[in-house]
């Protein structure tokens, strides 16, 4: 398998001169798939070098579409592509909408993290690689196993989503902001999908992300209500608690802590986050002092902070 892939790395450093690939490697390919096609370092060798092939061996690709298979539980060129390669647009498309997405499902190494790569970084609200997201959604969390695929492929969306900068970064570039919209859109198809429980878990996730807050505080505070049980709930809690005027940031603090009931000793910094929430609302003026405020409070003392049921906002 090291001589295939030598020949290999050999033949696309041709490539890139403009050479044609030399028709006896392509022989050598066809006939190790031939005799030895379902095993793993065979398929990991021809599938590190499938972008060079699917470019400028088209008909050789075309011949032998078995390179494309992505199927579970059996070594393939693709499945090695997912697990190794770097990003390609135009191979995923190759590939198809439907079994990307079927990889997904059956967590395929790789396969979220290339499908979340190109949901975002694809032009045009209409270039959709899965088409309309709400569909692909509810396509992808269908039973069985579709909540923590859902959840998957939020978490790889996250994953590929710029993170917030620090003072003194460079600004955000039309690329970055083309990214984040397509983020937003995505975990909003998500949100409106009507997905089973769990499958937004790793929405907490975003919580790291560069989401404008306002964009960020509805859609977290719909997928803790939709999943309490978020993933970096502590982080969640932490940027909601700069908000204690905002409504969504009261709430979403709230539903994080119903996961707190049980186990509240899995949650020290989210009460501690939401302690600190509770009294900063607590000590706006009046007609600052959002409504949401008392359900925080409520959510506090069921979780185990029973001194703040006795603490009483206060005005100007």
């Amino acid at each position: 398998m090291r001589a295939l892939g030598c020949l290999l790395e050999y033949a696309a450093a041709q490539a890139r001169t403009g050479a044609p690939i030399p028709g006896d490697v392509l022989d050598l390919v066809a006939r190790a798939l031939a005799a030895r096609g379902g095993e793993e370092a065979l398929t990991t060798a021809i599938g590190v070098a499938l972008p060079f092939l699917h470019r400028h061996a088209t008909e050789f690709t075309a011949a032998h579409p078995g390179l494309y298979a992505l199927t579970p539980g059996r070594p393939t060129p693709a499945a090695a592509w997912l697990y190794w390669g770097g990003y390609d647009p135009l191979l995923l498309t190759a590939l198809g909408p439907r079994p990307v997405l079927d990889a997904v499902r059956a967590n395929l190494p790789g396969a979220d993290r290339h499908l979340a790569h190109t949901l975002l970084t694809r032009t045009g609200d209409t270039d959709d690689f899965l088409g309309d997201p709400q569909a692909a959604w509810t396509e992808l969390a269908a039973p069985p196993d579709g909540a923590p695929a859902a959840s998957r492929l939020l978490a790889a969306l996250a994953a590929h989503t710029p993170h917030r900068t620090r003072p003194g970064d460079t600004p955000p570039d039309p690329a970055t902001h083309h990214v984040l919209a397509a983020a937003a859109r995505w975990w909003t198809a998500a949100l409106d999908a009507d997905l089973p429980t769990g499958a937004l878990a790793a929405a907490g996730d975003f919580a790291d992300t560069a989401l404008d807050d306002t964009v960020w505080l509805p859609l977290a505070r719909r997928s803790a209500a939709h999943t309490p049980a978020q993933t970096r709930p502590g982080d969640i809690a932490e940027r909601a608690a700069a908000h204690p005027h905002d409504s969504d940031a009261l709430l979403l603090t709230a539903h994080l802590l119903t996961r707190s009931v049980l186990a509240p000793w899995h949650d020290i910094e989210v009460r501690a986050h939401a302690r600190t929430l509770q009294l900063t609302a607590d000590a706006q003026p009046t007609p600052e002092h959002p409504a949401e405020t008392e359900q925080l409070r409520l959510a506090l003392v069921e979780a185990g902070e029973v001194d703040l049921a006795r603490t009483t906002s206060t005005t100007s």
